[in-house]
């Protein structure tokens, strides 16, 4: 099963350096102190700005995270939220996304900015390692 699956992020929408997703915050996703733990709202976020890098590459390339960043402004208990990420810069070898991730009062909960090393072929094992 694929990291995200275990999440349960759904894609909602990817157009060209756009993607939306969001999943149902609930008790599997809680640290020990019963809120949403910082690193499932991290993998989520991490998740939909490298989507939106990818999305908008050439098919076939890729991309690697190399920094994220992330600020957490309020606790999560349960409920829908929603990531919104959007490539703001784009080079030949790097691109710098930023994203959001909202609930459903449309409510900051999280925001993230992250630098991406772009890569000639979307899958590991068909690359060189760096």
């Amino acid at each position: 099963m694929e990291f995200t699956q275990g999440i349960g992020l759904r894609e909602i929408s990817v157009e060209d350096g756009e993607v939306e997703l969001e999943f149902d915050a609930d008790e599997s996703h809680w640290s020990t102190a019963e809120r949403a733990h910082g690193g499932v709202l991290f993998s989520v976020l991490d998740t939909a700005l490298g989507r939106a890098v990818v999305s908008s590459l050439p098919e076939g390339r890729g991309c690697a995270t190399l920094e994220c960043k992330i600020n957490f402004f309020r606790p999560v208990i349960r409920g829908r939220l929603r990531a919104r990420a959007r490539v703001m810069i784009q080079t030949r070898h790097t691109a710098y996304a930023e994203g959001s991730i909202i609930d459903e009062q449309e409510r900051l909960v999280a925001r993230a900015t992250a630098t991406f090393f772009l890569t000639e072929t979307r899958i590991t094992h068909e690359r060189e390692r760096v």
